[in-house]
């Protein structure tokens, strides 16, 4: 068995002439998001559907244990549920607040 050996890692000396050599290829500039003020923060320009954000959610135990029942009754996961109800009563409390 050969033995380990530890040594320190080389320098790296980036090659600077090809970088600066690609420097001259400028690609289409990115499009910016045009800023407009929205009344709603959902609203905004930056706000994306494809984009998913993590919110955790506390649930007593027995809530928890049905949630897992329901679950395992249907063909929808704890998520899936979770989102179709919550979905609909977030849509139906902004109805009643926007008006």
């Amino acid at each position: 068995m050969s033995e380990l050996k530890s040594r320190l890692p080389g320098k790296y000396k980036p090659d600077l002439d090809a970088f600066l050599s690609g420097a001259d290829e400028k690609t289409k500039p990115e499009k910016t998001i045009p800023k407009h003020k929205s009344k709603y923060s959902w609203e905004s320009a930056g706000v994306r559907e494809d984009v998913t954000k993590v919110y955790n959610l506390r649930l007593s135990e027995p809530y928890l244990l049905k949630l897992k029942y329901i679950a395992e009754q249907t063909p929808d996961s704890m998520q899936k549920f979770c989102i179709n109800v919550l979905e609909k009563e977030i849509d139906k409390k902004i109805k009643e607040l926007t008006k």
